[in-house]
C-alpha cells in the first residue's frame, strides 16, 4: 500500500503537494484527471487521496463517489477553490475527512503536512531511502556510466509509474565489495524501480 495520491489538474499545484509529501519521505503519486486517477487506482492502494474536486475531465465528486467506502483510499481529503459552505458539509457528511480551499491558510505547506501527518503519521521510512540519484552518478559514476540513467538530453527521466524525476540509490542489504557495488535504482516519490538494475 503506498501513502497518498494527489489528484490535481493544476500542474503547479501538483509538483507543490508531490514535493511537499515526498520530501516528508511519504510514497506519492500524482493523476491529473479523474480518468487518470482511476488507472492508478486500479492498480494500487492508498492510505489517502488528496482530491481536487474541479478537474478538466470528470467531476472530483464522481471520483469522491468511487471512493467512498472503498478499500482503495480510505481517507479523502477535498482541495478545492470553491469556498461554498454547504458543499463542505456535504463532502464532510459523505465522508472526507477535511475540506480545504485553496490559497487558504488550511492550505498551505505546513497545515496540510501537519493535517497528513496526523492522519497517516509520521512516515514509516520507505525503500526509496538513499543516495540520490545524480549525487551517486556524480561521486561514483564515469561519464560512460552516467548515460546508462540519462536520457537522450543528459536528464533523469520521468518514472513510468507516477511521473516523477527524482530517484534513489538503494543499495542490497549484504556485504558490499567496492568497486561492484550491488543495489537498484527506485523512484523516491512511488518507490517503483528504474528499469536498470545498479551492480
Amino acid at each position: 500500500m503506498r501513502d497518498i495520491l494527489v489528484v490535481e489538474d493544476g500542474l503547479h499545484e501538483r509538483e507543490r503537494l508531490e514535493r511537499l509529501f515526498v520530501e516528508a519521505n511519504y510514497s506519492v503519486a500524482c493523476a491529473e484527471s479523474a480518468e487518470e486517477a482511476e488507472k492508478i487506482l486500479g492498480r494500487h492502494q492508498f492510505r489517502l487521496v488528496i482530491l481536487d474536486i474541479g478537474l478538466g475531465d470528470k467531476s472530483g465528486s464522481y471520483l469522491f463517489e468511487r471512493l467512498r467506502g472503498s478499500a482503495k483510499a480510505p481517507l479523502v481529503i477535498i482541495l478545492t477553490g470553491n469556498p461554498s459552505i454547504h458543499l463542505k458539509q456535504r463532502f464532510l457528511d459523505q465522508g472526507a475527512i477535511a475540506y480545504v480551499v485553496k490559497a487558504s491558510e488550511g492550505a498551505s505547506n505546513e497545515a496540510l503536512l501537519e493535517m497528513v501527518t496526523s492522519r497517516l503519521g509520521p512516515s514509516t521510512g520507505r525503500e526509496s531511502e538513499g543516495i540520490p540519484l545524480l549525487e551517486f552518478i556524480g561521486s561514483y559514476l564515469g561519464n560512460v556510466s552516467e548515460e546508462l540513467f540519462l536520457d537522450g538530453k543528459q536528464e533523469v527521466p520521468p518514472c513510468s509509474e507516477c511521473g516523477a524525476n527524482t530517484y534513489v540509490v538503494v543499495f542490497d542489504h549484504k556485504t558490499q565489495l567496492p568497486p561492484i557495488v550491488e543495489g537498484k535504482v527506485v523512484c523516491q516519490g512511488c518507490g517503483q524501480p528504474m528499469d536498470l538494475e545498479v551492480g
